[in-house]
């Protein structure tokens, strides 16, 4: 129980890839990835995407085994407490979010993660900062999957404002915040600053929805989370997500805000 689920991952790669009598080099043509992204791996540095999974998984015939312990990995990545909502997000046919504090993790860009990660983790190695931000973009590869779960976003108005890492980092957060936005599928409303007496001042808020099981709710404070299943809970939680978007910008004038704000970054 000791031994980290990313130096298990590490060490089944390196014997599969040994059985197969293949050098890093070739096991990484084989996949399609980089030499430098399996060395990585095996040497725990940076840790395996779902992506890079799936192509273990094919190249060692041994389908859905890379996959699960990648899960392991991602998970391991995260506070115990924030454990579950990997699995929620992955899962779930619907997300519901509000956020005061940083834009949605599924919205990052891994330079505005890594600035993040970097200034409340100051404790952290470079190579647990990495590891650390390759779990945060990886979890996004659900939204560019064959059946993506609907999100629908209220963000404040501040979290476009507070320069994270450096202007330029900011830009392109916000030009991957428009992109996104723009997808089918992904709502994104803006709280601005001048909405009064706002409903979620006490935290941020999310909600999955499930095409075969009671929707669940997670709320989170300073190093803590917790995950809400009581569904007269989950409902509170929707009623405040319900105020906040009525409150929030229309779509329309909320993506006008962000490209105000991103324009002021030039």
């Amino acid at each position: 129980m000791s031994e980290s689920a990313a130096k298990r991952y590490a060490d089944e790669l390196r014997a599969w890839r040994a059985s197969l009598k293949m050098t890093q080099k070739e096991f990484a043509d084989r996949i399609d990835h980089s030499l430098a992204l399996v060395a990585a791996v095996e040497q725990c540095v940076r840790a395996p995407t779902p992506t890079f999974a799936r192509a273990c998984d094919a190249a060692t015939r041994a389908p859905g085994t890379f996959e699960r312990w990648q899960v392991q990995v991602i998970e391991e990545s995260y506070p115990a407490f924030f454990a579950p909502v990997v699995e929620f997000e992955r899962s779930a046919a619907r997300i519901h979010g509000w956020y005061l504090g940083a834009v949605p993790g599924l919205l990052q860009t891994a330079d505005y993660a890594r600035a993040i990660v970097r200034a409340s983790r100051l404790t952290y190695s470079d190579d647990e900062i990495e590891r650390t931000v390759d779990a945060r973009t990886g979890r996004q590869e659900i939204v560019s999957s064959e059946h993506p779960p609907m999100l629908w976003y209220v963000i404040h108005e501040g979290v476009l404002r507070h320069v994270i890492g450096s202007p330029d980092v900011m830009a392109e957060q916000l030009d991957k915040l428009l992109a996104m936005a723009a997808r089918p599928g992904i709502i994104v409303q803006l709280l601005p600053f001048s909405a009064p007496d706002h409903a979620g001042v006490e935290g941020p808020i999310e909600v999955y929805d499930f095409e075969s099981a009671p929707s669940v709710g997670y709320t989170e404070c300073h190093r803590g989370g917790r995950i809400v299943e009581a569904q007269t809970e989950v409902a509170d939680l929707m009623v405040i997500l319900s105020m906040l978007r009525a409150a929030a910008l229309p779509v329309r004038e909320s993506t006008a805000l962000i490209r105000n704000v991103r324009s002021e970054l030039r």
